[in-house]
């Protein structure tokens, strides 16, 4: 799929080969070549604002996307929306009679915090989170507390992870 030649392929086949070939890279235990291969698709796919092919993917793409989120991505954004859809998705598929999250908060996330939320699923630190958002370095502390103890969380993982399973991001 990234080959010679490939480039004659059209650009939706190239993208299933290549998210096939990080599945199976995932699936065969090599995590940091499944991501470097990942990060190759998306590279190749937003461009031109694919996404078909991760939408109707195997369940197990969500997964995928979702721990390379987690280690971060030059694509935060669109796996972001990638891995919401999927949850937004699985939610109204027939069959799922959760009706949505297992639990909810006792007390929910602020706009900011939700905001901030998004932000703890990347790479960034908490300096240039609070750059980007043009606040202090004090006050994104203060939310992340806040965010922490409302999902019950004493790392930023976690509260990504809760945050997921609750579907707040």
């Amino acid at each position: 799929w990234a080959g010679p030649g490939a480039d004659a392929w059209p650009v939706p086949l190239r993208l299933a080969a290549g998210l096939l070939d990080a599945v199976v890279a995932h699936d065969g235990g090599d995590d940091r070549r499944a991501g470097w291969v990942l990060e190759q698709v998306l590279d190749l796919a937003e461009p031109e604002g694919y996404r078909r092919v991760f939408t109707r993917a195997e369940p197990g793409v969500r997964d995928l996307l979702a721990a390379h989120l987690d280690s971060g991505t030059a694509h935060w954004a669109t796996v972001s929306d990638l891995v919401r859809g999927a949850d937004e998705r699985r939610a109204g598929e027939p069959g799922d009679r959760s009706g949505g999250p297992a639990r909810t908060l006792d007390e929910p996330l602020t706009e900011r915090e939700l905001t901030i939320l998004r932000y703890l699923q990347s790479i960034l630190s908490n300096v240039e989170i609070a750059s980007e958002l043009s606040l202090s370095v004090n006050t994104v502390k203060t939310h992340v507390r806040n965010i922490y103890r409302k999902l019950d969380a004493t790392r930023r993982r976690e509260a990504v992870r809760r945050a997921r399973e609750l579907r707040l991001i």
